[in-house]
């Protein structure tokens, strides 16, 4: 799907939202943006300088289907008190399930060879002094950094290993 379709896709269920009675943002900008590096979600709403910003996982662009949920999943985002996923959100999201046949939710399994979402390495292992548990982390983070400053479930103190 190339960014031309893309856009109007957008526009199209846009307008399609608000014809539904779903009071989607008119302050959302024209134009989807591709995240090509995304392994965790599938789409995103971004809200700065007083307007919206949708932007999607670029693996979703051969899966029409899932692009078409996803998309609406983020309009649903720029509604008036949307920008979480409580009752609100929910309401018209059902609201969109109910009028087209969609399973629109807060999150959504993803079929094929897409694999794990997140295929990184652990880098960083702290042990609980007391209860002996490994926490893993895949980044530096402050509890890595100052491990002495924080504590396990137990109560015990943190001390990297590795």
């Amino acid at each position: 799907m190339g960014m031309e379709e893309l856009d109007g896709l957008l526009g199209e269920l846009w307008r399609q939202l608000r014809g539904l009675g779903v009071p989607v943002s008119e302050k959302v900008r024209p134009g989807v943006r591709v995240n090509s590096r995304a392994k965790r979600r599938l789409g995103c709403c971004f809200y700065s300088g007083g307007e919206y910003t949708i932007e999607v996982a670029a693996r979703l662009l051969g899966q029409p289907g899932l692009l078409r949920e996803t998309l609406v999943h983020e309009l649903l985002h720029t509604c008036p008190g949307c920008r979480d996923h409580g009752e609100r959100w929910k309401g018209y999201a059902g609201v969109v399930n109910e009028a087209w046949g969609m399973e629109i939710q807060r999150t959504v399994k993803v079929e094929g060879e897409q694999g794990p979402l997140r295929r990184e390495a652990v880098k960083y292992v702290l042990r609980c002094e007391a209860c002996g548990k490994e926490i893993g982390r895949v980044r530096m983070c402050k509890v890595v950094k100052n491990p002495w400053r924080y504590r396990c479930l137990c109560g015990g103190k943190l001390k990297r290993v590795k």
